[in-house]
Formats: C-alpha cells, sequence, structure tokens
C-alpha cells in the first residue's frame, strides 16, 4: 500500500493516494508509518497546512521523537515557516538521547537560519523512503537478507540516501562482511551528520579486523578535529586497555577528561576504565579517587563497586566496606559470576570461609570457564577442609590458561596446600 499510494502521487493522485494507505493506521505497528508517509504526501504535494497536521500527529503517535522522524519534520518545519518548532523537535531527540550527536548539526542548522532541502523531495525519494522503513524493521526482527533486499532497492532508487548508506552499513556488519562495511561507510560525506558515527564506527570495525594501529590513526584522526569531542579519546583509551596498553590508554583517558572538564553522570564509564588503566599499572591512589568519583556520578553501580572492592580485599584494605558493598552489587546482579566471585573472596580474607565456599561455588556455576574463581574456589575448599574439592579445582584452573605469573602459584598449592595460618588474610 505504501508504494501504490506513491504511485498515485506521482501520478497526481495526492488523495487517491491517502486513500490507498489509509488501511495502514489501522495495522498494529504501522500507525507510525502511516501517519509519517502521509506527511511527506501532503508536503510533496504542496500541501503546506495538511503536511503540518499530519507531522504532528506523527509526532505525537511516536511516543518519543526518533532520529528519523526528528529529521524529516524537523526538515519541513525549517522549509515552512517553522524553524522554532524545529529547534524544539531537535533538542526533544537530543535530550531523549544524551550520547548521541546525530541531531547537532541539524539543531546548529535551524538556529542559524541556513536554507534547508526537502529530505523527501518528490514521489520517486518517497518510495525510497518505503523501502528504508520496511529495511530497518526488517533488520530490527535480525531478518537480514530480506533488509538488506529492501536497502539496496532504495540506493538504487536514491544513490545519495545517506541514512539508507548507514543501515547498509549496518546490515553487512550483521552479517560479518566487515571490509564491505568499511567501504560503504567511507562512501558517507564528510558534511553528513552521520559522518562522525561512522567514523567511530571504521575504528571499531577496523579493531575487529585487527587492524589496532590503523584503528587508533582513525580514532587520532577525529580527535585532532576541532570541535573538542572526546569520545575519539575515550574510545582509544578503551581500544588501548583491551589490548593491555595500560600506560597508553591512560594518557588518552587523560585527554578524554580534558576535554569534558567536569563530568556529568553519564561520564561515569571514563572514571571507571580509567580507574581500572590506573590500577592495572599501579597507580593505585589516582584509580581509587576514580573509582569514588564514578560512584558519586553513579551511585550504587555495580561494576564500580565490585572492582572497587576487589581492589579493597587484594590490597588488604577496607574489608568490611568491602563486604558491604559487594553485598549491594550481588544484589543488584545476582547473576554475574565475577561480581559473585568477589563477594566470596571478600568472605575469604575475613575468614568466614563457610560464606565465602557458597558464594564461590556459585560463582563457579555461572563462570564455569573463568580460571580465577576457580582457583578462588579451591582456596576456600581448602580452609574447610574439603582437600580433594580444592585439588580439583586448582587442576580445573590449570586447565582453563591462567595468567602465566599465576602457573607457579597454583602448581605450589597443588603440591603442598595454603598454608594453616595464611599470610594473606
Amino acid at each position: 500500500p505504501l508504494l501504490g499510494g506513491w504511485i498515485d502521487v506521482q501520478e497526481g493522485n495526492i488523495d487517491g493516494g491517502l486513500t490507498t494507505i489509509a488501511g495502514l493506521a489501522e495495522v498494529k505497528g504501522f500507525e507510525l508509518l502511516y501517519q509519517l508517509h502521509r506527511a511527506l504526501m501532503e508536503d510533496v504535494s504542496q500541501r503546506p497546512e495538511a503536511a503540518r497536521t499530519a507531522y504532528e500527529e506523527a509526532l505525537k503517535s511516536a511516543g518519543g521523537v526518533t532520529l528519523r522522524l526528528a529529521w524529516i519534520s524537523g526538515n519541513f518545519f525549517e522549509r515552512n515557516g517553522g524553524r522554532e518548532r524545529a529547534v524544539e523537535i531537535y533538542r526533544e531527540f537530543l535530550a531523549e538521547n544524551p550520547g548521541s550527536n546525530l541531531a547537532v548539526p541539524l539543531l546548529k542548522r535551524a538556529q542559524s537560519g541556513d536554507t534547508a532541502t526537502a529530505e523527501v523531495a518528490d514521489a520517486k525519494a518517497g518510495m525510497a523512503e518505503v523501502l528504508f522503513n520496511l529495511a530497518s524493521l526488517l533488520s530490527q526482527e535480525r531478518a537480514e537478507a530480506l533488509a538488506l533486499i529492501h536497502i539496496q532497492q532504495a540506493l538504487l532508487m536514491k544513490p545519495d540516501f545517506v541514512v539508507a548508506q548507514v543501515l547498509l552499513g549496518e546490515i553487512l556488519e550483521g552479517q560479518n562482511r566487515i571490509p564491505e562495511a568499511i567501504s560503504v561507510y567511507r562512501r558517507i560525506p564528510d558534511e553528513s551528520p552521520f559522518a562522525w558515527t561512522v567514523r567511530l564506527r571504521i575504528a571499531e570495525q577496523l579493531e575487529r579486523l585487527d587492524e589496532t594501529e590503523l584503528a587508533l590513526a582513525e580514532l587520532d584522526s577525529l580527535a585532532a578535529r576541532g570541535d573538542q569531542q572526546f569520545e575519539p579519546l575515550y574510545r582509544k583509551g578503551n581500544l588501548l586497555r583491551g589490548h593491555e596498553r595500560f600506560e597508553e590508554a591512560i594518557v588518552a583517558y587523560d585527554a578524554a577528561m580534558e576535554r569534558i572538564g567536569e563530568p556529568e553522570a553519564r561520564h561515569w564509564s571514563l572514571l571507571y576504565f580509567r580507574g581500572i588503566a590506573l590500577e592495572r599499572a599501579g597507580q593505585w591512589e589516582r584509580a581509587e579517587k576514580d573509582f569514588l568519583k564514578a560512584l558519586e556520578l553513579e551511585p550504587e553501580q555495580p561494576f564500580v563497586m565490585n572492582y572497587l572492592a576487589y581492589s579493597w580485599v587484594e590490597k588488604k584494605q577496607n574489608l568490611d566496606e568491602a563486604k558491604q558493598m559487594l553485598l549491594r552489587a550481588v544484589e543488584l546482579r545476582p547473576e554475574d559470576g565475577f561480581i559473585v566471585d568477589s563477594l566470596g573472596w571478600v568472605y575469604y580474607r575475613l575468614g568466614e570461609y563457610e560464606n565465602g565456599v557458597t558464594y564461590l561455588e556459585q560463582a563457579v556455576e555461572l563462570r564455569p570457564q573463568d580460571p580465577v574463581i576457580n582457583d578462588h574456589l579451591g582456596d576456600v575448599l581448602w580452609r574447610v577442609g574439603r582437600r580433594v574439592e580444592a585439588r580439583f579445582q586448582w587442576r580445573r584452573a590449570l586447565s582453563l590458561d591462567p595468567e602465566q605469573d599465576q602457573v607457579p602459584i597454583i602448581e605450589k598449592k597443588l603440591e603442598e596446600g595454603v598454608p594453616d595460618k595464611p599470610k594473606d588474610i
């Protein structure tokens, strides 16, 4: 019906086109598509008042403003004396999606008064929009092959359809066709609102291809732009941390923090990841400050509580506070084996071995392939006299490829057990 409606519009029969698509208003899940294409048909047919009403109804029925709806409706208002309404729509999208910068260029254009070109200028572009919309729905349902057919058809009808190019790249990513996805992303023009996002994706996909240095170069190129965005440096830090290049990661995170200035709640993860890099690089005082600041911005964040409390336990600091923190973290994330392991380990450090067994057995059930958790369970089983089981866990830990510096320690425990009066408690 949507394609048929646009054929009617192409033939000059706007009312016939609206009648053709009217039935979609009653089909569950298609109400918004109906409202959007009704608005676009009125817009293309130069009936601005009817289009204005339809766009407002589409915005109302959406529940929340999606990027595409904000883009198309804001574009209409910019072109038809409603610049203030366009600014309002773009700001609403940005408020609902604080981590997104896709609407920022649209907002700047609306505020500056620059001329906006119609996003859907004719019936052919309207049909391309239909195919794009259907491809989006199919992609969300993981029907990538069908989505690919529709998106390629959309691009045949409208080769410069940037949003469709981005979706094509995403579909190719989903099919693990990474070089092809990168090639599609490279075709996005620099002046597009999507240019920034796809460059970040290119770096991400290069890393998936084990092209780490090329990925870092891509992020450095983005960071060198004049807009002072922190995200390329944040991602660079994450990439370097993932490769255990902790000192370099800290430099990247520090540069990202300089661009942020005073951190907000949404920046807790930057502090958390920098804290991890600092801890792994032996800079505990700075790391502890970052973890505490992250918890100040995002109270009771379970991953931060886990890392901070586990670090305290390993350093034999604040054991009671660590226990309370981990009890809360386990309450928030009971299926996370690493957090459950941390609580079991703090009980071990406190000499509460039976409680330690309870939680470490749960942790091994949740993460059976983790060598550290198996090693921890072996230690606490030894303490409660279950020594055959303890040795079984240590042998299992050795079979799971532990860190090389842990291998001789575990082997020694297999031979001698652990001391009756452990020095580490």
